[in-house]
């Protein structure tokens, strides 16, 4: 199972809505696809409650680190339950709302992934935030200066993405940039259901014996728990974040080497995530996440590029849909929220149309000659 890398996020108890700390995942090299080879039957939709086999299977088998994707069926259940409310809703997304995607191969789920709005309306969203301070003795001549780290609630009313999750069958065929930019089609298709920013924290590093030396050399000292035991509560209780994180600023530099070196270090398997979402004009922010010192990203929802660059096109449907003289992958997703698809086809930037391959518009529900969103897969090089 091949996590993904953007913030993950522990499924609350029912009734509870969870705190926004967590870790992105590493997402696995995505390969380029070339327009010529065939494109792989593969669509984003909304998750249904018939997905919660696969769902399952995902979540029980994501490996190490990844213990904030729900992994019980009552609380998969509850999500998709909150995501047919949410999918189902109109105007701006409240923090209760949650939109819960899922990959589907044409025979099941093999990938999640969400949108989480309107970060700490209902509790805090922490994160530290790294400053520079100076001071100098005119009587002596001697300088000093420092980085501090203060405990920030910066991300309040941002929107996130995060619980991105590819099973490993799916990986290779350019599944993680499907999953993760169907989530920023979705915001520019929907406008009107978010606010202004967007965010996502990067799963920060961990050795290979899987001890975090951000946890280990802060956080570990103020919960006196361990990582998973400390995420876990974070979902249902965030209070104890709020009593137990320090009152005063962490001076850098009294920390041990190795825990200075990892602070907004991305974890080693993350940097395809990352670079991905900086291509989409993303910038890396001075917060990092307050357990494992991974960095987070932002931007305004209007300038990252898919929404950017996203235009409503007529939908052609063909055999030869990868085999289009000039043509490039497009993102192609329909214009209805509730009944949202996302999937990848082909066009031209300065086109009219789109093209889907008929057996990915039937999977997704397109209509041949219906109105949908286009937007090129990738950033102009």
């Amino acid at each position: 199972m091949i996590p993904l890398s953007c913030r993950r996020r522990r499924e609350p108890l029912p009734g509870a809505k969870t705190r926004s700390i967590g870790r992105a995942h590493p997402e696995p090299a995505v390969r380029r696809s070339s327009p010529n080879v065939s494109t792989p039957s593969l669509i984003v939709r909304p998750a249904r409650k018939e997905d919660l086999p696969s769902l399952l299977k995902l979540a029980q088998n994501a490996g190490l680190g990844m213990t904030t994707v729900p992994n019980t069926e009552e609380a998969l259940l509850e999500r998709i339950e909150a995501s047919d409310k949410a999918f189902a809703g109109s105007g701006r997304a409240e923090a209760r709302d949650i939109f819960f995607f899922v990959l589907d191969n044409g025979d099941h789920a093999v990938g999640m992934a969400s949108i989480f709005p309107d970060l700490g309306a209902d509790r805090p969203f922490y994160s530290y935030r790294r400053s520079h301070i100076a001071a100098q003795a005119p009587e002596s001549g001697l300088k000093a200066s420092s980085d501090i780290l203060f405990l920030v609630n910066d991300f309040h009313g941002y929107e996130e993405i995060g619980t991105l999750l590819v099973g490993k069958e799916a990986r290779g065929q350019g599944a993680g940039r499907l999953l993760s930019l169907s989530r920023l089609m979705f915001m520019g298709t929907r406008r009107d259901r978010f606010g202004e920013n967007v965010m996502a924290e990067i799963r920060g590093w961990f050795n290979e014996d899987g001890t975090c030396p951000f946890w280990e050399h802060i956080a570990a000292k103020f919960f006196h728990t361990t990582f998973d035991e400390a995420d876990r509560l974070s979902a249902n209780d965030f209070r104890f974040i709020s009593h137990l994180m320090p009152k005063f600023p962490i001076y850098v530099s009294l920390l041990p080497e190795d825990g200075q070196e990892v602070i907004g270090k991305p974890h080693k398997t993350s940097g395809q995530a990352l670079k991905m979402l900086l291509t989409e004009n993303f910038a890396v922010s001075r917060c990092i996440d307050i357990f494992d010192g991974g960095p987070s990203i932002q931007c305004p929802i209007d300038r990252v590029r898919t929404v950017q660059e996203r235009t409503d096109r007529r939908l052609t449907v063909s055999d030869n849909a990868d085999h289009i003289a000039g043509s490039e992958p497009f993102l192609v997703s329909t214009l209805d929220g509730q009944d949202y698809a996302c999937a990848i086809g082909t066009g031209h930037r300065q086109g009219q149309t789109v093209v889907l391959s008929p057996a990915i518009a039937e999977q997704g529900g397109f209509k041949p000659g219906a109105l949908v969103a286009a937007a090129p897969l990738r950033a102009k090089e």
